[in-house]
């Protein structure tokens, strides 16, 4: 109850942007558990897959391609780590977890864009910024298929983080750090 109570006492485009959020979370998790990984999101399970079987990086294996692994890992070894936990319970289960990743990382990306956001501009620009990232296709796309495209954005938008390190240090002002 308190949790309404709080959600009540926001401003107008603060209850926006959470309920754009919500949505957006709900549309990626909703499409990746009907989508059958195939394409380039293949070629980037498979090589988590083989990371997590051989404790190995696919450096001149050839999974469907000419070239050898050209990737940067971080995707491939977060996957793998997922994998080989979830493989403890079941194989289904790992393939279905390993999924999971894009969009739980495209989530992400979503509330940390508008924390750290929100503390840089007014809270309207806020709102549409995050509603044209939340809905633009691309990161759509991104959010649902098992591509490292979805890693590099939540990296990018979580190196805006010191950013708020240096005006909590500055200013004393911890509320503006995300993670406290």
């Amino acid at each position: 109850m308190n949790l309404f109570k709080k959600f009540k006492n926001l401003d107008k485009y603060t209850k926006l942007a959470i309920i754009v959020i919500i949505i957006a979370v709900l549309i990626r998790f909703s499409l990746v558990s009907v989508y059958h990984v195939s394409g380039d999101a293949c070629w980037q399970i498979s090589n988590a897959k083989f990371i997590a079987e051989n404790n190995k990086i696919p450096l001149f294996e050839q999974f469907g391609r000419d070239e050898p692994f050209w990737a940067p890992p971080l995707f491939h070894i977060i996957s793998a780590s997922v994998y080989m936990i979830f493989m403890n319970i079941s194989k289904n289960a790992a393939d279905f977890v390993i999924k999971l990743i894009s969009p739980i990382l495209g989530s992400l990306t979503l509330i940390f864009f508008f924390l750290i956001s929100k503390r840089l501009f007014n809270k309207k620009t806020v709102f549409y910024a995050l509603l044209f990232l939340a809905f633009i296709p691309l990161h759509v796309d991104y959010s649902i298929f098992s591509y490292i495209d979805g890693t590099l954005t939540f990296l990018a938008v979580l190196s805006g983080d010191p950013i708020f390190w240096t005006t909590a240090m500055s200013t004393g002002d911890r509320t503006c750090l995300p993670c406290c």
